[in-house]
């Protein structure tokens, strides 16, 4: 039974990572700042609840949507580089929750997460994907790692993680009024 569930989070979690990866890259498409920069980067709001609720599950759903991202933007003729990418996609969200649980006062269930603690862990996270990100594509030499890059994916992934949160939120009180709770 463990395992059913552990395989249901993980490819739930990887289809809904590139639906909302492709569907950010069409919605936004005109709130680019340039090819790779988006101002609005909601794919980071699911790899924040995926990780929060699921650990170690909903990263690795993150990695595996983002192989599949990768095996779909092969034309960079670099697929090593694209699966690395996959990883940190995957791996800086577990960073980021150990972070929070070590130095905030996030717990392991979730118990009591206030709005401005969501907001906090949503900036950790934020932050921590960026950073490892931006310091993976300036290793290989793809990005000169300018402030104004970091500051506008930082931006984007932020904006991107509160409107999926709260649409979330959104989604939860209907169920809730509909249940009649």
């Amino acid at each position: 039974m463990y395992l059913q569930s552990a395989t249901l989070i993980v490819g739930s979690t990887a289809l809904f990572y590139v639906t909302l990866f492709l569907l950010n890259g069409y919605l936004f498409a005109d709130f680019f700042y340039s090819p790779g920069l988006a101002w609005v980067f909601l794919p980071s709001g699911v790899r924040l609840i995926a990780v929060l609720l699921f650990d170690k599950w909903g990263a690795l759903g993150i990695f595996l949507g983002g192989v599949m991202l990768a095996f779909q933007d092969l034309g960079q003729n670099d697929p090593e580089a694209l699966i690395v990418a996959a990883g940190i996609s995957g791996m800086a969200p577990l960073v980021a929750r150990q972070i929070c649980l070590r130095w905030t006062d996030l717990d392991a269930n979730l118990h009591a997460l206030s709005p401005t603690g969501l907001l906090r862990t949503a900036l950790i996270f934020s932050t921590t994907s960026v950073a490892l990100g931006q310091a993976w594509i300036t290793y290989r030499g793809v990005s000169d790692g300018t402030p104004s890059t970091f500051l506008v994916l930082l931006f984007g992934d932020i904006l991107g993680s509160v409107l999926v949160l709260y649409a979330a939120k959104v989604l939860l009180s209907l169920i809730t009024r509909q249940r009649g709770g």
